[in-house]
């Protein structure tokens, strides 16, 4: 429903069940209730009306229909103001039936790989899945497409007149700003960006990651503090003890605030108010001191060892109002496991965290920051209050487990024991959609690095190398002799990547790089899965797996690749837009574990099965990337090719 249109329509219908003088339609007798105002669980009935709270803490009061839930605790739905359904590689109705299952009750997407792939196009495919479904969906407009125009191609661009166009098709927010360096620079196209955004009275998401300023605090520590820190970071990682990280992180923090940081105070003089989701540890003391609002997502936990770090920040503040919850990305069978939101959830509280204060972050710290920002219909979300969106789960004691069992969405039960009580429509998806991966075939010397005659037995390469921890894993570019045979540089012993434009506005033929030190040990993997502008990128030990898993995914129309030894280890499908597939989340379910279970065997982290592709070609994020235009140096902020010249 239209929440602000519907709630003016039944207002005196609302009013009069609210003073008891008209029957609510539905009574929630005989549990309990977390108010997320004072944290407190209190006793009473609550009374719905055309979808809206009308009463709480009641005492028998009048009611069409009755539903028991003794034993409960009725808590707000649970709002996610920022996700990438397309990293679950379904489309809305598909990813409604689970997130709805589990709790949450509206969501807000930022269709950001669809555009980056689509364009404008690409945000009407998902908001036209969006109607009629057991969760609220609101869509935020992607700004920054693609994410690095001087280093990369994607299938759109994205400016101040399409930003215009998705507002005026239902976009409610400026989707993740995460070309900050543009936008402090003031870069013509992001500012132009920005302005419309507040124009339009948008609100603004923010993406500041403050990797750098981390490292180089840490590294003017003196040999003890570093030992301390490192310690009690790997200490209270390791042993599950929350109170390990106090020192690190006292010691980090006040490192932290000798610094001054004109950047973020650019940043957020362009946003204004806000709220970030990508804070890992202690710089979260910086984003507060500058009142910037966070949203831990369910990446907080991919650095293990500052996920103390930054728990110990939050538990520190006497305040928690600027803390919110958000999925971000997470993968179908992560997704069918954890449940959505409900899964970070728990997985905060598991590691600490008050139960009570978590149900807050998820519900009324992210309503209220987004009414702040603009965004009316959020003033009557997250909170079960009268006058209130009855947007409601009931969970079984113990509160920290989250276990739902019945989940009401405007006021009609839609979900009972993790399952929706009707199934979605199944999506509509546009001819346009299934035609995104413009490719020939690849020929083997595409995968493999020319030298010119005039070479001797070696050539000076650029090669891409991780640093060892307690450094950051974010590739450095350096200069060294490969070995030259019969005129190709000679990749044994490193891991070739290729990254190749697929929307038809390149050579046809890919930017090649080389990584030393990589976990691939075996094999190649290829994807058109590959933020943020979903070009096709291949990584591999060897030129012909390369040639395999490219030529697999291409022949799918998209999708990703595992093959070792010329044989298909896993391969999943992705017709819709290079990124998605058209079915249930429980159908994509099994192809993503498998594909994990394959890059494990060739050496890659199962954990992150995306991350191969994204930390060598996302250029939005430090260090050097191989993108489709050539080698990111993004120390100096400039494209050099593989070969020194």
């Amino acid at each position: 429903m239209n929440i602000l249109k519907t709630r003016f329509q039944v207002y005196d219908a609302l009013l009069a069940a609210a003073r008891g003088d008209a029957p609510a339609d539905l009574a929630l007798r005989g549990g309990r209730m977390l108010n997320v105002m004072t944290g407190e669980i209190l006793s009473g009935d609550i009374g719905i009306t055309h979808g809206f709270i009308t009463s709480v803490m009641g005492k028998n009061i009048a009611a069409k229909e009755s539903l028991d839930i003794s034993g409960l605790i009725a808590l707000p739905a649970f709002i996610d103001p920022h996700v990438h359904i397309e990293s679950s590689m379904v489309l809305p109705p598909a990813y409604a039936e689970v997130a709805a299952a589990n709790g949450t009750g509206t969501i807000l997407a930022d269709p950001h790989e669809i555009v980056n792939v689509m364009g404008v196009e690409g945000f009407s495919l998902m908001a036209d899945n969006a109607a009629d479904l057991p969760v609220r969906f609101f869509f935020d407009i992607p700004t920054c497409v693609p994410a690095k125009r001087q280093a990369e191609s994607s299938g759109a661009e994205i400016g101040a007149a399409e930003v215009r166009q998705m507002a005026q098709r239902g976009g409610r927010k400026l989707g993740e700003l995460m070309s900050y360096e543009e936008i402090i620079a003031n870069d013509a196209v992001l500012a132009e960006v920005v302005k419309t955004g507040w124009e339009l009275g948008l609100p603004r998401d923010a993406h500041f990651p403050m990797f750098d300023v981390l490292g180089g605090v840490f590294n003017q520590l003196n040999p003890l503090q570093k030992i301390v820190v490192f310690g009690g970071m790997l200490a209270a990682a390791g042993l599950r003890l929350p109170g390990l990280a106090a020192l690190p992180y006292n010691i980090l923090a006040q490192a932290l605030r000798r610094a001054s940081y004109p950047a973020l105070n650019a940043y957020l003089t362009a946003l204004g108010i806000t709220a970030d989701h990508e804070t890992y540890g202690p710089e979260l003391q910086v984003k507060l001191d500058h009142s910037m609002r966070l949203m831990l997502s369910s990446h907080v936990f991919s650095f293990a060892p500052m996920t103390p770090l930054l728990l110990q920040g939050v538990r520190r503040m006497r305040y928690k109002d600027a803390i919110g919850l958000c999925t971000d990305d997470i993968w179908p069978d992560q997704l069918l496991e954890k449940g959505g939101l409900v899964g970070v959830m728990r997985d905060l509280t598991a590691a600490g965290l008050e139960a009570r204060d978590v149900v807050r972050f998820a519900t009324l710290n992210n309503a209220q920051r987004l009414a702040l920002a603009g965004m009316a219909e959020a003033a009557y979300l997250g909170s079960l209050a009268p006058g209130c969106v009855a947007d409601i789960v009931l969970a079984a004691e113990p509160l920290r487990k989250f276990d739902i069992r019945l989940v009401l969405h405007e006021g009609k039960v839609v979900a009972e024991n993790g399952k929706v009580l009707q199934p979605c429509p199944p999506p509509g998806i546009p001819a346009a959609a299934l035609e995104t991966v413009r490719l020939e075939r690849l020929k083997l010397d595409d995968l493999r690095i020319a030298v010119p005659k005039a070479a001797g037995s070696t050539a000076r390469a650029r090669v891409l190398v991780l640093p060892k921890p307690p450094e950051l894993p974010f590739p450095q570019l350096v200069e060294e002799d490969v070995p030259v045979v019969d005129g190709w540089l000679d990749t044994s012993g490193y891991v070739t990547i290729a990254t190749l434009n697929r929307y038809g506005k390149g050579s046809g033929v890919p930017s090649l790089g080389l990584i030393r030190g990589y976990t691939l040990r075996d094999g190649a993997v290829a994807s058109t899965l590959a933020h943020d502008s979903h070009n096709l990128v291949v990584l591999g030990s060897n030129p012909q797996d390369m040639l395999t898993a490219a030529n697999q995914v291409i022949a799918s129309g998209g999708g990703m690749a595992a093959v070792q030894h010329g044989e298909v280890l896993a391969s999943i499908p992705f017709p819709v837009g290079g990124i998605m597939r058209p079915g249930s989340v429980a159908e994509a379910a099994p192809l993503a574990a498998a594909f994990r279970k394959a890059i494990g065997a060739l050496g890659l982290d199962p954990s992150s099965p995306i991350l191969p592709f994204a930390i060598f070609s996302l250029p939005a994020a430090p260090g050097a990337k191989v993108t489709d235009r050539g080698i990111w140096d993004g120390d100096h902020r400039r494209l050099v090719e593989v070969l020194v010249q």
